[in-house]
């Protein structure tokens, strides 16, 4: 999945869970939705190396609990806590279900317990590459896809409260 479902996850958990209702909080639960997808940022800054295979070390429960669990300590307090460490665990729930087409196919959710494999495979990916296939149609169209999915729902279900939220002096403080 792309961050753009991941971060719909992370506004679902910062809606159900955050009483602040701050930019830092959100921006807490969006942190949290996406940090399994860390690997990426290391490949990119320390190149190809083993350890920084997408979905290999960092999309794992025991990964997520502890990473989560550390930022839920530093950042959290109350059931914003297990809000954060659930919204962690839902980049898991999301990454299981898309197609994957990248060797080693699926994740090992039980790392380091097992290194069983695990994929449901139903949900469209995103293919990656150049920027004209990053940019192309199918990809759009995957975007459109998780947003209707994983975002629109949840900015439905909460429109109400939303626009008070976003209007107020105390959202914009950090």
């Amino acid at each position: 999945m792309s961050p753009v479902a991941h971060a719909g996850l992370g506004l679902l958990g910062w809606q159900v869970f955050d009483k602040k209702k701050s930019i830092a909080t959100l921006t807490a639960y969006i942190l949290a939705a996406n940090l399994a997808d860390v690997d990426f940022l290391f490949y990119k800054l320390f190149g190809p190396k083993p350890i920084f295979i997408h979905q290999y070390y960092t999309h794992n429960i025991a990964f997520v609990l502890i990473v989560g669990g550390l930022l839920a300590l530093l950042l959290a307090r109350g059931a914003s806590r297990w809000g954060l460490v659930l919204t962690g665990l839902s980049h898991l729930a999301l990454d299981i279900i898309v197609i994957d087409t990248m060797k080693p196919i699926g994740m090992r959710l039980l790392f380091p317990f097992s290194k069983t494999y695990y994929n449901l495979g139903f949900f469209p990916f995103l293919r990656r590459g150049s920027w004209p296939v990053m940019t192309s149609t199918r990809n759009l169209m995957v975007l459109g896809l998780e947003f209707a999915c994983f975002v629109l729902p949840v900015i439905l279900f909460y429109r109400r409260r939303r626009g008070r939220r976003f209007a107020s002096a105390a959202f914009w403080r950090l």
